[in-house]
């Protein structure tokens, strides 16, 4: 047996820089490359003035700059550009590739039977052949036991009945040597997984919060930092683990349908304000628990050790599990491990006497956070690898949370996440139900951010390239849908179509979304700046509320797994950090149109929660114009239709659907919508800012 092996053909891009002044050194970036501003120098070698590099890139869309003289400038050349977020644009460039279009494609087709998988197989070319390769969790399963008749394909599953676990089903379809997507389902005890049966970490729905931020449980553990120059936007504001607690208990994450939580560090920080290396130098705390002091004491403002273990319990007796966000790449300085083991941490001064603070890119293994957080140094001291990689299991084995966020994935070594790994599955995952899930935090190309997903490191990543695109398209009036297409279909194509990448909308790093829907910063706003002077006050316009409903209905319907920033559910608004982390409100201390968001993002989440195709099925875009996108999402039990229209009026939109689902109408899920079949066409009209799920009836 021959297994087929995906492969990429990258295509050719030629970026040509003309001057109309003399220069010496011209450079291409974007992030193709991670925004290397060294790595691809452009040469000007026919001398005609014109300075040239060759790329061989993926399919996708990507954004790039030229640096002139270390200058940064978009294409001129270039008509298509994005605001950057840094006060000027990047050219916009696109790329298509021959291989993708000679692909073939298989969907699922229900089938109310729990021993058989139905599906299609649509050929690149009509005339072309399919055949199906399939596997039984690693293994090769017989051929004997499927037929293709019709384009239509039939695995029977009957043989395995009798067997007992959980295993898994992999089957993906080549044509003319070239492989298409993967499918992907689940056999519980030999049967097919319905949709409540057991939960794998596709199923997660992740919230996360900051714990200082989100509510004041034990009013007799605050303790503020005192400082004169210190604002108090960035110092303790009260949040604790006993209020996440009775939250739990009170059952605010079950209605809304949360299952996982994200809590960040608990470890015991500093009780000073320090002063941050870049200018205006401004002075913070460690409220957000980055800058952790023990490997092992909680801190006293959050709660003791024994009040954590009692918030994995309570979670765990709701149905929720509880990742724990992990600081491994530094440390602070009053750290003991620093003030005892100097040679496990790298130096700040750099050999050109400059200071190696935030150089991201340059020197990302080495890099400080700032003068007072030192770097771990795993790379030449492994008695500090050895180290952290024991505290993670200890925090796993002592608490019983259910896995990582991982701070700064990138700046910590490939060998770290590998022996972090590897010790995870020797000493805790024989112990349980349920692995450990392990999801990073890397900025980068697809190919940084993937290579630190795999089975010997971690599970997942946040996947940031598909959120830029996303938020770019929902903010800015000429976003067009078929670039957020593209970006799915990438990062299925790049980190596997079975992948479990976390999706965002906000982030305690970012912007929140709300303050651009509602208009008060633009992408080429300085957020950080915005969060110190002039800040948005509170949501102002209705459709902001609207539009968000949309980027949440496509946040939660598509592949991967969703996470919901605190405050997401009600549409909180703010600047970049400290702004974006402002006190969770509750209850009476929502408005109206709050209180009626929460209930509407809780009918989205839900729905995730109770269809199965939109947490395990396939993905087939239907239909992309400028404002409106149409996708399907099916498995072995339900074929479902997602619609989205982010533009203020209303569109109309007549679509033919594919012959094989045998669509006969179809009905929203949200508002009970009838809508004909007729030879496979159907004519909707969609309201301004509207996202629909609708399910076949055939």
């Amino acid at each position: 047996m021959v297994l087929p092996v995906i492969t990429k053909k990258k295509e050719e891009v030629i970026f040509r820089y003309k001057p109309d002044k003399k220069v010496f050194k011209v450079f291409v970036m974007g992030n193709f490359n991670n925004w290397n501003r060294n790595s691809l120098p452009m040469f000007d070698e026919n001398g005609n003035g014109t300075f040239e590099r060759t790329v061989l890139l993926d399919d996708g869309v990507y954004e790039y700059q030229f640096v002139v003289d270390k200058s940064e400038i978009w294409d001129p050349v270039n008509p298509e550009k994005v605001d950057n977020g840094f006060g000027s644009f990047n050219s916009l460039l696109r790329v298509k590739s021959a291989q993708k279009e000679n692909s073939p494609s298989i969907y699922f087709l229900p089938y109310k039977n729990n021993h058989t998988i139905r599906i299609a197989t649509i050929p690149a070319k009509k005339k072309d052949q399919i055949k199906l390769t399939i596997l039984k969790d690693n293994e090769i399963y017989p051929s004997h036991y499927s037929n293709i008749e019709n384009n239509i394909a039939q695995i029977d599953l009957s043989q395995l009945s009798s067997e007992k676990g959980i295993s898994t089903i992999r089957i993906v379809a080549t044509c003319n040597n070239q492989p298409g997507n993967v499918l992907t389902c689940w056999l519980y005890n030999g049967k097919l997984v319905k949709n409540t049966d057991t939960f794998f970490w596709k199923d997660a729905i992740i919230y996360s919060m900051m714990i200082d931020r989100f509510y004041n449980g034990n009013p007799t553990n605050d303790n503020p930092v005192q400082h004169t120059e210190l604002d108090q936007r960035a110092n303790f504001k009260g949040g604790d683990l006993a209020g996440i607690i009775q939250k739990i208990e009170e059952g605010y994450f079950n209605d809304i349908g949360i299952n996982t939580l994200w809590i960040s560090p608990v470890n015991k920080t500093t009780n000073k304000a320090y002063r941050e290396w870049p200018e205006p130098h401004r002075y913070f705390t460690g409220y957000h628990g980055y800058w952790p002091v023990s490997a092992t004491e909680t801190e006293p403002r959050f709660g003791s050790m024994d009040e954590f273990k009692t918030l994995v319990n309570v979670a765990h007796k709701h149905g929720i599990k509880v990742l724990l966000d992990f600081v491994s790449n530094h440390t602070h300085k009053e750290h003991i491990f620093f003030q005892k083991h100097r040679n496990w941490f790298g130096t700040l001064d750099l050999p050109d006497g400059s200071k190696n603070i935030r150089k991201w890119n340059e020197y990302m293994l080495t890099t400080w956070f700032d003068t007072f957080l030192p770097s771990f140094d795993y790379v030449n001291s492994n008695e500090a690898l050895e180290a952290m990689t024991d505290n993670a299991i200890w925090w796993l084995q002592e608490t019983g949370i259910d896995g990582f966020r991982h701070d700064a994935t990138k700046h910590v070594p490939y060998k770290f996440w590998k022996t972090l790994t590897r010790k995870i599955k020797t000493n805790v995952n024989p112990s349980r139900k349920l692995d450990v899930y392990q999801i990073g935090e890397s900025f980068g190309g697809y190919n940084l951010i993937k290579s630190f997903v795999n089975p010997a490191m971690l599970d997942a990543q946040f996947s940031f390239n598909q959120f830029f695109t996303s938020r770019r398209i929902f903010v800015e009036k000429e976003g067009n849908f078929r670039d957020l297409n593209t970006a799915i279909e990438k990062a299925l194509e790049v980190y596997g179509y079975n992948n479990v990448m976390g999706n965002i909308m906000d982030s305690h790093d970012q912007v929140r979304m709300m303050a651009f829907l509602d208009k008060d910063l633009t992408l080429s706003d300085n957020g950080t700046e915005r969060a110190w002077q002039n800040p948005p006050i509170e949501v102002d316009h209705k459709f902001a509320y609207q539009k968000e409903l949309v980027f949440l209905t496509y946040l939660l319907t598509v592949p991967g797994v969703p996470i919901i920033d605190y405050g997401d559910e009600f549409g909180m608004t703010g600047a970049n950090d400290p702004d974006n982390r402002r006190m969770m409100r509750f209850g009476n201390e929502l408005k109206p149109l709050e209180k009626k968001q929460i209930k509407n993002t809780s009918k989205i989440i839900n729905l995730r929660k109770k269809h199965s195709a939109l947490r395990r099925g396939d993905y087939l875009n239907l239909f992309t114009s400028k404002d409106v996108m149409i996708y399907s999402r099916g498995d072995i039990y339900e074929r479902l239709i997602v619609v989205l229209n982010k533009g203020n009026t209303e569109q109309k939109v007549t679509l033919n659907l594919p012959k094989w689902m045998k669509c006969k109408s179809l009905q929203s899920i949200i508002n009970k919508d009838l809508i004909k079949v007729n030879d496979n066409k159907i004519s909707i009209r969609i309201p301004a800012y509207t996202g629909d799920v609708w399910i076949i009836k055939c």
